[in-house]
C-alpha cells in the first residue's frame, strides 16, 4: 500500500485527493491510502462555509463564472450539479461619494466620472484583452503601463488606480498586467447577450461540495484529519521520509503541499533551505472579511467597488442582491472586504469592533443605514489571501514537482495569471493528481 499525505483540505487539497483516489481505483499493481491533514475543524479553507441560525454561507464571498467548467464538473461529479443556481449580478462602484451602476455596456456609457471618449476607451480594454493570445507578454509590464497604453491616463487615474491602491497598497504600481488580463477575460466570459453578467452559486454553500468529497474519500478507505496540523516534514535533500503532525509522526511515500506557500516553507526539512528560500520569495497580503447578517438590504448592487481614498475597505459584496433571498430565509448577507498587511490590527478584531470602526464609511455610503439593521457581525481572516503578483510573477511560480522527488505543490498561488478562482484550483488539482500518479508508477 502506497501512502500519500496531503497538507490542507481547501479546494486544492480536497480536489487533488478526489482525483488521485479516482485515478487509482482501477489500478491493480498499486493501491494507495490518502491522508488529508487540515488544521481547521472543517473543510474548505477560504471557500469553507459557516452556519447561522437561519442559513449556511461561505466565510468569504465566492461565485461561479460561466467559463468555470472544471468547478462545475466537480460539483456535478459529487451529485450536486442540479443545485447550481445562475442569476444576473449587478455590479456597481462608489466614486466621489456617489454610487454608479456598472453592470452592462450601457451603464459604462453613462459613467459620468469619465469623459465620454474615455468611457469608450475603458470598454475597449475588455475587447483588447480578449484579443491577446499569449498572456506572458503582459507579464513583463505593469497594469499601470498597460492601462495607460490602451485606455489612457484618465481611465487609469479615475477607475483603476484607486482599486489597485485599495487592494495592493504599496505594490499597486508594480502589479503585473497579466493579472488584470485574466480578470477581464474571466468576467467577460460570463456575460449574456445583453452584456449583463450571469454568475452561479451552489445552493446551501460550497461546503456541501466539500462534505460530499470528504464522504466519498472516507467511503473508499481514505482518511481526513481535521483539527490536526503538520508540524514538520523530515527527510533528505532528495525526498521526504516522514510527516510529523499533531497526531504523531508517520512514514510517507509522497507528500502534496496544498497549504499556502509560506506555511509550506516553514515545515520543509533543513536540507531543503534553497527551496524554502524560493517559496519565500512570493509575498502575500492578508484579507479581513466582515460578514453582516441584515434585516434590510444595503444597496441595489451585488458587487460594489469602493474607490474613496479614505475608505477602510475595498469592496462590499451583498450576496442577497444576487443570490435568491429565499435561500437565506429572507435575511440579507453582506461581505465587507479589505486587503491588509499581515500586521494589521483588524486581523485580531471581532465582528462588533470591526463594524464600529467601519461605521463612519458605511454611513457615508448608505445614509439609510442604522444599527438596527444588523442582526449579526462575524469576522473571517486569511493571513495569506492574495499573492503579490508583481511584474514577472510567472518566473516565481513554483512547479508542481518540487526539487524533492516525492514532494509536490498545488496551491492557489500557482494558478497565475488567474486570480484565485476556485475552478482554476480544481484544474490545477487534476493536473497535480496526474503528475503524482505518473511519478508513483515510475518509482
Amino acid at each position: 500500500m502506497t501512502r500519500i499525505d496531503i497538507i490542507g483540505a481547501g479546494i486544492s487539497g480536497l480536489s487533488t485527493a478526489y482525483y488521485l483516489a479516482r485515478a487509482f481505483e482501477t489500478e491493480r499493481e498499486r493501491k494507495i491510502e490518502i491522508h488529508v491533514w487540515e488544521k481547521d475543524a472543517t473543510p474548505g479553507g477560504l471557500a469553507g462555509t459557516f452556519t447561522t441560525p437561519d442559513f449556511a454561507v461561505e466565510k468569504f464571498y465566492h461565485h461561479i463564472f460561466k467559463r468555470d467548467r472544471d468547478l462545475q464538473q466537480l460539483i456535478a461529479d459529487v451529485g450536486l450539479g442540479e443545485d447550481i443556481v445562475w442569476r444576473p449580478a449587478a455590479t456597481g462602484a462608489y466614486y466621489f461619494r456617489q454610487p454608479y451602476r456598472l453592470s452592462s455596456p450601457l451603464d459604462l456609457l453613462r459613467f459620468k466620472p469619465l469623459p465620454f471618449f474615455d468611457r469608450l476607451r475603458l470598454g475597449w480594454m475588455a475587447v483588447h484583452a480578449r484579443a491577446v493570445k499569449d498572456w506572458r507578454q503582459l507579464d513583463d509590464i505593469s497594469c499601470k503601463e498597460y492601462i495607460h497604453r490602451i485606455a489612457g491616463d484618465t481611465v487609469y487615474r479615475v477607475v483603476w488606480e484607486p482599486l489597485f491602491r485599495g487592494k495592493f497598497g504599496a505594490y499597486a504600481d508594480s502589479v503585473s498586467a497579466a493579472w488584470l488580463w485574466s480578470k477581464l477575460v474571466d468576467r467577460g466570459g460570463s456575460r449574456n447577450s445583453q452584456g449583463h453578467e450571469l454568475l452561479g452559486y451552489l445552493r446551501g454553500g460550497m461546503g456541501r461540495m466539500f462534505e460530499a468529497i470528504v464522504a466519498t474519500l472516507q467511503r473508499n478507505g481514505h482518511h481526513l484529519h481535521f483539527g490536526q496540523s503538520v508540524r514538520r516534514l523530515h527527510g533528505t535533500g532528495e525526498r521526504i521520509t516522514t510527516i510529523e503532525t499533531t497526531e504523531g509522526a508517520f512514514p510517507t511515500d509522497a507528500v502534496i503541499g496544498c497549504a499556502q506557500l509560506p506555511e509550506l516553507a516553514e515545515i520543509l526539512p533543513e536540507q531543503a533551505a534553497t527551496y524554502r528560500q524560493a517559496l519565500g520569495s512570493i509575498g502575500f497580503l492578508s484579507n479581513v472579511c466582515l460578514v453582516l447578517t441584515l434585516n434590510q438590504s444595503l444597496s441595489d448592487f451585488y458587487w460594489t467597488n469602493v474607490t474613496e481614498p479614505d475608505a477602510p475597505f475595498i469592496g462590499i459584496i451583498e450576496q442577497t442582491k444576487w443570490a435568491d433571498s429565499a435561500d437565506f430565509h429572507g435575511k440579507h448577507v453582506a461581505y465587507i472586504s479589505a486587503y491588509v498587511s499581515p500586521d494589521d490590527p483588524r486581523l485580531n478584531m471581532d465582528g462588533d469592533a470591526l463594524l464600529a470602526q467601519y461605521l463612519p464609511a458605511i454611513r457615508k455610503m448608505f445614509p439609510q443605514f442604522s444599527d438596527s439593521m444588523v442582526e449579526a457581525a462575524v469576522v473571517w481572516t486569511a493571513k495569506y489571501a492574495q499573492p503579490i503578483v508583481t511584474v514577472g510573477y510567472r518566473h516565481l511560480v513554483p512547479e508542481i514537482q518540487s526539487p524533492l522527488r516525492n514532494l509536490f505543490v498545488c496551491t492557489m498561488a500557482q494558478i497565475y495569471p488567474h486570480d484565485r478562482q476556485m475552478s482554476n484550483g480544481v484544474a490545477l488539482a487534476r493536473k497535480t493528481a496526474e503528475i503524482v500518479r505518473q511519478a508513483l508508477q515510475a518509482a
